[in-house]
């Protein structure tokens, strides 16, 4: 069995993603109560932090490169856009707009989910280009040119 590869950020993440799905599956059926707006705040600040503080030198928090950068650029916008969706909504849930809270924040859920799937996805299955794929066409162009020859 493969050792499990799980960095310290990476946990925080899926920490703060449950406790959000946690806290947006509470606020849908009941309309925004206090408690879902508590566990949606700190899953929220949770994912903020551990995105920007690396950037201001928090070195333990930063994710070692790997995987395909494509993947990690569009998660990474995607993170962006759920935190902006998730801003409005609490807007709207601060003026009462229950209807379109629900829609926000049902949005948000679905944002999360993706830049997280995509994020993993391309940290772990994803290979980048440094990867040293040995099946490309030029090596199997070269392979089968030196079959020929013999």
């Amino acid at each position: 069995m493969k050792k499990l590869d799980l960095s310290l950020p990476e946990f925080f993440q899926a920490l703060s993603f449950l406790l959000f799905q946690a806290g947006g599956v509470i606020a849908l059926a009941l309309n925004g109560v206090e408690l879902s707006l508590w566990l949606m705040a700190f899953a929220m600040v949770t994912s903020i932090l551990t995105t920007l503080l690396p950037l201001l030198g928090f070195n333990w928090l930063r994710l070692p490169r790997k995987g395909c950068r494509g993947g990690w650029w569009l998660a990474l916008a995607l993170q962006v856009i759920s935190w902006g969706v998730y801003a409005g909504g609490m807007f709207l849930r601060l003026t009462r707009d229950v209807l379109n809270f629900k829609y926000l924040i049902g949005l948000t859920m679905v944002l999360w989910s993706a830049w997280l799937l995509i994020s993993i996805y391309s940290r772990h299955a994803c290979k980048g280009a440094e990867a040293g794929d040995t099946l490309s066409d030029d090596t199997v162009q070269t392979r089968i040119k030196e079959s020929s020859s013999d």
